[in-house]
C-alpha cells in the first residue's frame, strides 16, 4: 500500500509541476529570429538602403542587390501599415535602443499610419461583446481593465481579428529582433509569447490600475515550487512593449505613469512621468526596474493599449 500510495504521490505531483508549466505563455513562444516582422525589421537590416528608398518613393526600382528592399518598401507602403515618416525614425539610427538602456524607457510616436490605425480601432470594437466577460480574470482592487488574449491565428465569433490587429500584434512581437540587432546590453536571449494582451478600460473615471512592476522577482522559497513555475513568463520579463490604439487626438485621461527606478535604500519616486496614451504610440521599458501605473480615463471612448511582455535574460 504504501509503494502504490507513494507512486500515486508522485505521479501526482509530476502532472501538477507539468500542468504549471504548460500554462505559462512560453510553451509555444518563439525566438526572437522567428519573430522577426519584415515591415519592422527588414527596412533596419537595409536601414541606410531605406532611407534612400523612403526619400524617393516614385523613382523606378533601384537594380539589385537593392531591388527586394525597394519592392519591400513600396509593398509596405500600399498596404499602408507603416508610414514613411516612422521608417526614417527607425532606421536612422540606433537612438532608440541607447535610450532604451540608459533610461530604461523609450517612447516612440506615430508608429502606425492614420489608415491602420482606424483600421485596428475598427477590428477592436468587433471584439467589444468578448471583452465584456474577461473583466473576472482580474483582481478587482489591483485593475479594473477588461482583457483579452490575441494571437495571429486566433478567431473569433466574429471571424479573424482583422488584418490591422494582427499587423500590430506582429509588430509588438518583431521588437526583441531589433533589440538584438542593435546589440541592447541590458538583456539576451529573447523568447517571444504568440500572443499579446489587448486591455481596455472603460471611461468611468474610476478603472485604474495601481503601481506595480511588470516582473516578479520573488523567489521559489516566496512563492512555492507550483506557484514559481506558473509564474515563469512572469519572472522572465525582460522588456515590455505598448502600442496605443486610440484615437490620435487622444485627450481622455488614461496616462500611463511611470516611476523612475531606485535601488534598495534608495528615495522611491512618487512623483512620476505620465504620458499620454495618443493612438499609434510605442512604449518599451525595462520590466525589471520600471514601476508605472494607469490612470483613470473618462469621455465617451474607452482607452486601449496593446502589450507584449518579452521574456528573456538580464545581463
Amino acid at each position: 500500500f504504501d509503494s502504490v500510495a507513494l507512486a500515486a504521490v508522485a505521479m501526482a505531483s509530476t502532472l501538477t509541476i507539468g500542468e504549471a508549466y504548460m500554462r505559462t505563455s512560453l510553451v509555444d513562444a518563439d525566438s526572437a529570429k522567428e519573430a522577426r516582422y519584415p515591415p519592422l525589421s527588414s527596412f533596419i537590416t537595409e536601414g541606410e538602403l531605406m532611407r534612400k528608398c523612403c526619400f524617393n518613393v516614385r523613382q523606378p526600382l533601384t537594380p539589385p542587390p537593392f531591388l527586394v528592399s525597394s519592392a519591400l518598401f513600396l509593398c509596405c507602403t500600399i498596404l499602408d501599415h507603416v508610414t514613411p515618416s516612422s521608417y526614417l525614425k527607425f532606421s536612422s539610427s540606433t537612438a532608440h535602443i541607447r535610450e532604451l538602456e540608459e533610461k530604461n524607457l523609450v517612447v516612440i510616436h506615430n508608429v502606425l499610419s492614420v489608415k491602420t490605425l482606424k483600421h485596428a480601432r475598427e477590428n477592436i470594437e468587433k471584439l467589444s461583446d468578448a471583452m465584456d466577460v474577461t473583466n473576472h480574470l482580474n483582481e478587482c482592487d489591483v485593475r479594473q481593465d477588461q482583457i483579452l488574449s490575441i494571437r495571429e491565428s486566433d478567431h473569433s465569433e466574429q471571424g479573424v481579428h482583422g488584418d490591422a490587429l494582427i499587423h500590430c500584434v506582429k509588430l509588438l512581437r518583431g521588437i526583441p529582433f531589433l533589440l538584438n540587432k542593435f546589440h541592447y546590453l541590458t538583456s539576451h536571449s529573447y523568447l517571444v509569447p504568440k500572443q499579446c494582451q489587448l486591455a481596455r478600460y472603460k471611461p468611468d473615471g474610476s478603472s485604474v490600475y495601481v503601481r506595480h512592476l511588470d516582473r516578479c522577482n520573488l523567489s521559489m522559497n516566496e512563492m512555492g515550487v507550483v506557484e514559481f513555475l506558473r509564474a515563469s513568463d512572469y519572472r522572465g520579463r525582460v522588456v515590455t512593449a505598448i502600442l496605443y490604439l486610440n484615437k490620435s487626438d487622444w485627450d481622455s485621461g488614461g496616462e500611463l505613469r511611470v516611476f523612475d527606478h531606485h535601488e534598495k535604500g534608495e528615495e522611491r519616486d512618487e512623483k512620476g512621468l505620465d504620458i499620454i496614451p495618443t493612438g499609434g504610440k510605442l512604449i518599451l521599458f525595462d520590466s525589471s526596474k520600471v514601476e508605472h501605473q494607469v490612470l483613470a480615463s473618462y469621455g465617451d471612448d474607452p482607452r486601449y493599449a496593446l502589450t507584449c511582455w518579452v521574456n528573456g535574460i538580464l545581463t
